[in-house]
């Protein structure tokens, strides 16, 4: 019975402590949580200071793979992503620079 007891409290998901709920929301990269709960999604340009703004999304796994399809965009496909590339990925035509623009309909495709 002690140990049970244990094994709860040292549970991430029953802490409620500041720096446990930001490991918990930095769970994925490029994604963060609005303070009303909605998840979105950025990217920072090559080369430059500015994000590229990927959308508003419900879940963080939405969000990550919408960064994800950036970062392919942006990267190609040595990047370091969220999730594993897979043959279902969508096409990124490797000969031309898109847009920001392209980069956030693509992203919000995916």
């Amino acid at each position: 019975m002690v140990k049970t007891e244990q094994r709860i409290q040292s549970d991430p998901s029953t802490n409620s402590s500041p720096a446990t709920l930001k490991k918990m929301k930095k769970k994925y990269k490029g994604v963060r949580m609005r303070s009303w709960g909605s998840w979105v999604s950025e990217i920072r340009a090559p080369n430059q200071k500015t994000r590229i703004w990927l959308g508003s999304y419900s879940t963080p796994e939405a969000a990550a793979r919408a960064y994800d399809a950036a970062l392919l965009c942006l990267k190609g496909t040595s990047a370091n992503f969220n999730f594993p590339i897979t043959s279902s990925s969508h096409y990124i035509p490797s000969d031309k620079i898109m847009s920001p623009k392209s980069i956030q309909r693509l992203a919000a495709a995916a």
